[in-house]
Protein backbone atom coordinates (compact mmCIF):
# COMPACT_ATOMS: atom_id res chain seq x y z
CA UNK A 1 0.00 0.00 0.00
CA UNK A 2 1.45 3.65 -0.95
CA UNK A 3 2.74 5.44 1.73
CA UNK A 4 0.36 8.67 1.89
CA UNK A 5 3.04 11.12 1.59
CA UNK A 6 4.02 9.87 -1.56
CA UNK A 7 0.47 10.01 -2.24
CA UNK A 8 0.13 13.81 -1.58
CA UNK A 9 3.31 14.25 -3.15
CA UNK A 10 2.08 12.94 -6.16
CA UNK A 11 -1.24 15.45 -5.78
CA UNK A 12 0.65 18.44 -5.20
CA UNK A 13 2.47 17.74 -8.63
CA UNK A 14 -0.89 17.10 -10.28
CA UNK A 15 -2.31 20.40 -9.01
CA UNK A 16 0.82 22.55 -10.09
CA UNK A 17 0.32 20.59 -13.73
CA UNK A 18 -3.31 21.23 -13.97
CA UNK A 19 -2.55 24.91 -12.40
CA UNK A 20 -0.11 25.08 -15.11
CA UNK A 21 -2.62 24.14 -18.06
CA UNK A 22 -5.12 26.95 -16.75
CA UNK A 23 -2.12 29.84 -17.42
CA UNK A 24 -1.51 28.56 -20.60
CA UNK A 25 -5.17 28.12 -21.71
CA UNK A 26 -5.70 31.87 -20.29
CA UNK A 27 -2.45 33.52 -21.02
CA UNK A 28 -0.85 31.52 -24.30
CA UNK A 29 2.13 30.70 -24.48
CA UNK A 30 4.54 33.45 -25.96
CA UNK A 31 7.19 30.88 -27.63
CA UNK A 32 4.49 29.15 -29.13
CA UNK A 33 2.86 32.03 -30.50
CA UNK A 34 5.97 34.08 -31.69
CA UNK A 35 7.12 30.29 -33.28
CA UNK A 36 3.76 30.26 -35.23
CA UNK A 37 3.54 33.53 -36.77
CA UNK A 38 7.26 33.18 -37.67
CA UNK A 39 6.74 29.97 -39.41
CA UNK A 40 3.46 31.62 -40.95
CA UNK A 41 5.51 34.94 -42.16
CA UNK A 42 8.24 32.87 -43.45
CA UNK A 43 6.09 30.54 -45.83
CA UNK A 44 5.11 33.85 -47.79
CA UNK A 45 8.79 34.71 -47.54
CA UNK A 46 9.66 31.23 -49.43
CA UNK A 47 6.54 31.60 -51.69
CA UNK A 48 8.07 35.10 -52.98
CA UNK A 49 11.47 34.13 -53.11
CA UNK A 50 11.28 30.61 -54.41
CA UNK A 51 11.73 31.77 -57.94
CA UNK A 52 14.11 34.65 -57.10
CA UNK A 53 17.15 32.17 -56.88
CA UNK A 54 18.07 33.23 -52.99
CA UNK A 55 16.46 32.08 -49.58
CA UNK A 56 14.89 34.90 -47.55
CA UNK A 57 18.09 34.47 -44.97
CA UNK A 58 20.65 34.35 -48.00
CA UNK A 59 18.65 37.66 -49.57
CA UNK A 60 18.97 39.18 -45.54
CA UNK A 61 22.67 38.46 -46.10
CA UNK A 62 23.31 39.97 -49.16
CA UNK A 63 21.12 42.58 -48.00
CA UNK A 64 23.43 43.76 -45.18
CA UNK A 65 26.96 43.08 -47.62
CA UNK A 66 25.53 45.09 -50.37
CA UNK A 67 24.76 48.01 -47.97
CA UNK A 68 28.34 47.79 -45.77
CA UNK A 69 30.59 46.24 -48.33
CA UNK A 70 33.10 44.08 -46.51
CA UNK A 71 31.61 42.25 -43.19
CA UNK A 72 33.25 39.89 -40.69
CA UNK A 73 31.42 36.83 -40.05
CA UNK A 74 31.16 37.63 -36.40
CA UNK A 75 29.76 41.04 -37.46
CA UNK A 76 27.31 39.90 -40.49
CA UNK A 77 26.04 36.86 -38.17
CA UNK A 78 25.30 40.01 -35.23
CA UNK A 79 23.78 42.15 -37.72
CA UNK A 80 21.59 38.91 -38.98
CA UNK A 81 20.33 38.36 -35.02
CA UNK A 82 21.82 34.71 -35.54
CA UNK A 83 24.81 32.45 -34.83
CA UNK A 84 28.35 32.04 -36.48
CA UNK A 85 27.97 28.66 -37.30
CA UNK A 86 24.08 29.48 -39.37
CA UNK A 87 25.69 32.18 -40.84
CA UNK A 88 28.86 30.22 -42.20
CA UNK A 89 26.68 27.59 -43.66
CA UNK A 90 24.65 29.99 -45.53
CA UNK A 91 28.00 32.10 -46.58
CA UNK A 92 29.09 28.69 -48.05
CA UNK A 93 26.16 28.05 -50.03
CA UNK A 94 26.48 31.96 -51.37
CA UNK A 95 30.16 31.18 -51.82
CA UNK A 96 29.81 28.36 -54.06
CA UNK A 97 27.45 30.20 -56.48
CA UNK A 98 30.20 32.60 -56.52
CA UNK A 99 27.60 35.22 -54.79
CA UNK A 100 30.20 36.13 -51.91
CA UNK A 101 33.85 35.33 -51.52
CA UNK A 102 35.55 34.83 -48.06
CA UNK A 103 39.11 36.34 -47.42
CA UNK A 104 41.38 36.37 -44.79
CA UNK A 105 41.61 39.82 -42.84
CA UNK A 106 45.12 41.54 -42.98
CA UNK A 107 44.62 42.77 -40.06
CA UNK A 108 43.64 39.20 -38.34
CA UNK A 109 44.33 36.02 -39.84
CA UNK A 110 41.65 34.40 -37.82
CA UNK A 111 38.56 36.08 -38.91
CA UNK A 112 37.20 35.93 -42.56
CA UNK A 113 35.93 39.14 -44.12
CA UNK A 114 32.87 38.60 -46.95
CA UNK A 115 32.25 40.68 -49.67
CA UNK A 116 29.58 40.27 -51.93
CA UNK A 117 30.41 39.87 -55.57
CA UNK A 118 29.12 41.34 -59.09
CA UNK A 119 27.01 38.47 -59.12
CA UNK A 120 25.87 38.64 -56.02
CA UNK A 121 25.22 42.30 -56.64
CA UNK A 122 22.80 41.77 -59.74
CA UNK A 123 21.20 38.58 -57.89
CA UNK A 124 20.16 40.63 -55.01
CA UNK A 125 18.66 43.28 -56.88
CA UNK A 126 16.98 40.79 -58.83
CA UNK A 127 15.59 38.79 -55.46
CA UNK A 128 14.78 42.65 -54.58
CA UNK A 129 11.10 42.60 -55.78
CA UNK A 130 10.20 39.54 -54.59
CA UNK A 131 11.15 41.18 -51.20
CA UNK A 132 8.74 43.99 -51.59
CA UNK A 133 6.11 41.63 -52.81
CA UNK A 134 6.38 39.35 -49.60
CA UNK A 135 6.33 42.66 -47.11
CA UNK A 136 3.56 43.73 -49.15
CA UNK A 137 1.69 40.80 -48.83
CA UNK A 138 1.84 40.56 -44.92
CA UNK A 139 0.49 44.36 -44.48
CA UNK A 140 -2.10 43.59 -46.51
CA UNK A 141 -3.17 40.50 -44.24
CA UNK A 142 -1.88 41.94 -41.43
CA UNK A 143 -3.06 45.40 -42.55
CA UNK A 144 -0.62 48.34 -42.43
CA UNK A 145 -1.26 50.16 -39.14
CA UNK A 146 -0.95 46.44 -37.46
CA UNK A 147 2.04 45.91 -39.16
CA UNK A 148 4.29 48.99 -38.42
CA UNK A 149 3.16 48.23 -34.87
CA UNK A 150 4.12 44.87 -34.89
CA UNK A 151 7.39 45.96 -36.43
CA UNK A 152 7.78 48.38 -33.54
CA UNK A 153 6.79 46.16 -30.75
CA UNK A 154 9.03 43.75 -32.20
CA UNK A 155 11.91 45.94 -32.24
CA UNK A 156 11.28 47.05 -28.47
CA UNK A 157 11.00 43.15 -27.55
CA UNK A 158 14.39 42.50 -29.40
CA UNK A 159 16.50 45.02 -27.62
CA UNK A 160 14.87 44.08 -24.44
CA UNK A 161 15.79 40.74 -24.85
CA UNK A 162 19.15 41.29 -25.92
CA UNK A 163 19.91 43.22 -23.62
CA UNK A 164 18.62 41.05 -20.76
CA UNK A 165 21.29 38.58 -21.75
CA UNK A 166 24.17 40.94 -21.30
CA UNK A 167 23.68 41.69 -17.81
Amino acid sequence: MPRKSSRKSARKTADAVDLTFRQLDVEGCTSMRLQAAAKLAMQVYARHFADSGVTSPQFAALAFLYRDGGLSVGRLAELLDTDQTTVTRNLRLLDQRGLVRQEVSPEDRRRRIVQITADGRRIFRAALPHWQQAQAELARRLGSTQTAQLNRQLDGALDRLRDSQGG
